[in-house]
């Protein structure tokens, strides 16, 4: 028995299509901002209720039918004892979904002893946000590749190989671009089978095979760096390369080809292929096939994987000695600034006394509420804050 399903997520949907202020003083500043930007506030709510508004009416108690229909439910004018009761609906509702995830984190916990190591490893981090960049069909196999650089993984690549496929169920045929939202992977008699919840277009898949296997790649260290300094354009292939540890194992990856790097040095050569650069286009060859890359539309550094993880920020963990934390963090160094911080983050109660001097004499701006933010709620957490500095970060503490 599955517990994800399509179903379980439009349902958690539809209980968080109304999101409304929990408190006089939330509804105090949103009127307060309204009124200083020139919004009708009132209007645009009465739009985002009617928006909803059927969708709604299917999953929401009798009880609050009346608020829906009188237009006031995401109003401020909503009676305080109604609102209460609605948000610990929400609450309620959302408890139930998050027994659901965490019964299909469970199953997945379990499977996953039954796998290899690698495997293991790929599933002990989230695959949310991750999307289908490959998908092959050889006999009862299937290879899927999966993108994993915009969700939470510290991976970059997964190659997921489901073999000896017993049976494949799916609302919308498995389509590259489609991301992950959910999934559930359970250990059979025989097997596994595999659920995931995709987005764009939504779907519902199960998957039972006899083995799952994987292998996942990295993007080098130095894709990162240059890619976080928006310069990956304006690099030319061949000085990437030469930029490249020569010690560490490549592959080259593209939407249809998988091949490993014999050698970076002078021009780069590929396992029983060959690669070759004409005007404006890359041109790869495996055996009898040839695969031509537009490099207006392709980058070939985005080709190049490896299997060694390597910290480009490493260094920005390393700790500034005691004596110099204060002036690392009001320095406009930004490196020595973001060492400072992580210093002082995973040392709250060791440097309680700097990090109240830090926290007093630093300017609250619009470029760094947020970091300070999150900061000061971690210092709060931990009881370290000087009732002064408290009163100063009132309105970034949650």
């Amino acid at each position: 028995m599955w517990n994800i399903s399509k179903d379980a997520k439009e349902n958690f949907s539809k209980y968080n299509l109304l999101p409304i202020h929990e408190s006089d003083d939330e509804w105090e500043v949103t009127l307060r901002e309204a009124k200083e930007e020139g919004e009708d506030i009132i209007t645009r709510l009465n739009e985002e209720l009617e928006e909803v508004k059927e969708e709604l009416l299917s999953v929401l108690p009798a009880r609050f039918i009346p608020y829906v229909e009188n237009g006031i439910l995401n109003q401020p004018t909503l009676p305080k004892a109604v609102r209460e009761d609605y948000l610990q609906w929400m609450r309620e509702t959302d408890k139930e979904f998050e027994k659901v995830l965490s019964a299909a984190y469970e199953n997945t916990k379990k499977a996953i002893k039954y796998l290899p190591a690698s495997t293991q490893d790929v599933f002990e981090e989230s695959l949310h946000d991750s999307t289908i960049a490959r998908i092959e069909r050889e006999n009862d196999t299937l290879h899927l590749y999966v993108n994993t650089e915009g969700g939470f993984s510290s991976k970059s690549l997964i190659h997921f190989t489901f073999k000896g496929i017993k049976s494949e169920e799916t609302d919308e045929p498995l389509q590259v671009g489609q991301w992950f939202i959910y999934d559930e992977l359970q250990k059979t008699d025989d097997g596994f089978a595999f659920r995931v919840l995709f987005e764009s277009p939504e779907s519902q898949w199960t998957i039972a095979m006899k083995e799952l296997d994987t292998q996942y790649f990295y993007r080098p260290m130095e894709f990162t760096k240059l890619r976080d300094e928006e310069k990956l354009e304006d690099i030319s292939f061949t000085d990437y390369t030469k930029k490249l540890n020569t010690d560490h194992r490549y592959w080259l990856i593209t939407p249809h080809v998988k091949c490993a790097i014999q050698s970076l040095e002078e021009s780069i050569t590929i396992d029983n292929g060959s690669i070759e650069f004409g005007k404006n286009e890359m041109i790869i060859t495996i055996g009898n096939e040839r695969f031509f890359y537009d490099l207006n539309e392709y980058n070939p550094i985005d080709f190049i994987y490896t299997n060694i993880y390597e910290d480009p920020y490493a260094h920005l963990s390393q700790p500034i000695p005691l004596e110099n934390i204060e002036e690392a963090a009001l320095s406009s160094d930004l490196e020595l600034q973001v060492r400072a911080w992580n210093t002082m983050y995973a040392n709250p109660s060791e440097l309680a006394d700097i990090i109240n001097r830090v926290l007093w004499k630093i300017e609250i701006t619009e470029e760094n509420e947020m970091m300070l933010s999150v900061y000061a709620n971690h210092f709060l957490e931990k009881e370290i804050l000087m009732e002064k500095v408290k009163e100063k970060y009132q309105s970034l503490i949650d």
